[in-house]
């Protein structure tokens, strides 16, 4: 009853100003397979007048291509878009996760995407191991940056809140973490370090995917910054598959990233996304195998968002 109280952040609370800020999603067609449409970034491309200026590209470490300077020309996320997985554990079904876009925000003055995770346990998989997860951050509109992260556990044996956020003018990030087990009681920790231009956070990273131009055999490569680490995520566009799912088939891309983590969700074996092949990009299945077994999450549903 005391969780909220407990694991407020106040330093976190001063540094970061949201209010709620104007929705102006551009129209987008329904989702098509690649191969029916003409590619929206080759029409814009044909739209930009001969000699019109186009910023560079930065950092240098990401793939230009589909780009005018941090903005991508189609915007790949609409308001309102929600894609919900049912996630498996050793074949059991435990629960949902809920991957969204929200209406845009101000923090700190800019315009920013809301993007929102949240998963939760089903009532059989409470009996054994309870999860009720939520992941919050904000991406800067413009420069295509993280403001902040904010993750809420709640779960059988703990309870924590972590906060990080993202000082671009300082080049600095801070990083707080508030945790509440029956064991230890409750435990805190605070870490800044210095920040990479251009970096994400592991929350904005799986977006952050969606604005890059995808074709098999493709490398992609930008910073992630997390709990005082600087690492670059890389990812390898494996192949195009047909994905038959519970609501239909769906041509898509398998992207295979290369992510470094520690402890019992360290994976030991591939790790797959499987991305609608078309300008919006929507993940639509996950796969990981990890020390204590194989994590699945498969589409259930797809709410496009407002058009």
């Amino acid at each position: 009853e005391q969780a909220d109280e407990i694991l407020k952040v106040d330093e976190f609370e001063d540094k970061v100003d949201i209010k709620a800020g104007p929705v102006e999603p551009p129209p987008e067609p329904d989702v098509q397979p690649a191969k029916e449409q003409k590619s929206k970034v080759e029409l814009k491309k044909k739209s930009v007048k001969k000699g019109a200026k186009v910023e560079p590209r930065k950092p240098e470490l990401e793939d230009s291509v589909g780009f005018d300077g941090r903005r991508p020309l189609v915007d790949p996320f609409r308001v309102g878009e929600k894609v919900v997985f049912t996630v498996s554990y050793f074949n059991i079904l435990a629960g949902d996760i809920e991957i969204e876009v929200k209406p845009f925000a101000e923090v700190n003055g800019r315009k920013s995407y809301h993007f929102e995770i949240s998963a939760v346990s089903n009532s059989f998989f409470s009996r054994i191991y309870t999860v009720n997860d939520k992941a919050t951050t904000y991406l800067d509109y413009e420069n295509m940056v993280p403001h902040n992260l904010q993750i809420s556990i709640k779960e059988s044996k703990q309870l924590a809140e972590t906060r990080t956020f993202f000082d671009w003018k300082k080049k600095k990030a801070s990083y707080w973490k508030k945790k509440v087990t029956k064991d230890k009681g409750e435990q805190s920790k605070k870490i800044d370090w210095d920040l990479p231009d251009y970096s994400q956070n592991v929350i904005t990273a799986l977006y952050y995917l969606r604005v890059f131009q995808l074709n098999p055999g493709k490398t992609l490569a930008f910073r992630v910054a997390d709990e005082g680490k600087n690492i670059v995520f890389k990812g390898v566009v494996l192949r195009r598959e047909v994905l038959k799912t519970d609501i239909g088939d769906f041509s898509t891309l398998v992207v295979k990233p290369e992510v470094t983590v520690d402890g019992v969700f360290k994976p030991v074996g591939d790790i797959l996304i499987w991305l609608t092949d078309d300008d919006r990009k929507f993940p639509v299945r996950i796969e990981s195998k990890i020390k204590i077994g194989t994590i699945k999450a498969k589409l259930k549903s797809i709410d496009k968002g407002r058009e």
